[in-house]
């Protein structure tokens, strides 16, 4: 068990070192490796403060790189985050994988979610179990998409459900942590329009979805700052946002602790 879990971190130490990157000067003196927009090594740890406009006021998130998986030939960075929030504490995982295209990100909601509810007339739909969260080589203004369905089979209701992703450059970030430079900027957007699920037969009272996300990302501490819907939490956790309001959510960086990668490797 031991072994499988040291060949695990191996291969994705290989997979950061699998092109050279300059070495990022930040305050000073202070030295990062460029870990490609989202550090994998275990040990590193973000603080977040979480924000919930009108649902559960703030939270503050400890995310840790806890090791690795493997699912479906694809080997995933483990992110274990724990959330105090009013007293209480709550869990939750993510996974982390990095290729020549850009950065992956899943959960264990995404591995598992089989589709939408049924509902009358309607085909089941397949979520993808990750999805491209910054791209490496995006161009301005790329955009890519995550979720793609449409059904036009019922005469003067088009049903539709798309989530897709766009790349809006770079920008320097304010957070709590101070102000962060060259953060790349993307955006997911989610736009529904479904069967009002209480009252599925009638046109005229559509299920309308249109949210969005903001995200920043950082070439050596990763993730800064997310700021938007709560509907795009919810999604990318792994949930279904069918609902006609959100609540608006601001996840913004307040300490990290970056493990550096071992000197036998460029960066």
């Amino acid at each position: 068990m031991r072994a499988s879990w040291i060949l695990g971190l191996l291969s994705l130490l290989l997979i950061a070192c699998a092109e050279d990157a300059p070495t990022v000067v930040n305050s000073g003196a202070e030295l990062f490796a460029d870990q490609q927009y989202y550090p994998i090594l275990e040990g590193t740890t973000w603080t977040y403060r979480l924000d919930s406009a009108g649902v559960s006021g703030v939270a503050t998130i400890t995310a840790r790189m806890a090791g690795s998986r493997q699912t479906d030939s694809l080997l995933y960075a483990v992110q274990a985050n724990e959330i105090l929030r009013g007293g209480r504490t709550e869990a939750d995982t993510q996974y982390v994988r990095k290729n020549d295209v850009g950065v992956f990100l899943s959960s264990p909601g995404l591995l598992n979610l089989g589709g939408i509810p049924t509902i009358p007339g309607f085909p089941a739909i397949e979520i993808p179990k990750e999805y491209l969260a910054m791209p490496f080589n995006p161009g301005f203004q790329a955009t890519w998409d995550i979720i793609t369905i449409e059904f036009n089979q019922i005469p003067l209701f088009p049903i539709y459900f798309r989530v897709k992703g766009r790349y809006l450059g770079t920008g320097d970030v304010q957070t709590q942590r101070g102000t962060l430079k060259q953060c790349a900027h993307t955006v997911i957007t989610i736009e529904a329009r479904f069967p009002n699920p209480e009252d599925p037969t009638n046109i005229l009272n559509p299920l309308l979805i249109n949210e969005k996300a903001d995200f920043w990302f950082t070439r050596p501490y990763g993730l800064a700052l997310i700021d938007g819907s709560e509907a795009v939490f919810i999604l990318l956790r792994g949930g279904l946002p069918l609902q006609r309001n959100f609540a608006k959510m601001r996840q913004e960086l307040t300490d990290m602790n970056i493990v550096q990668p071992s000197p036998v490797c460029s960066w």
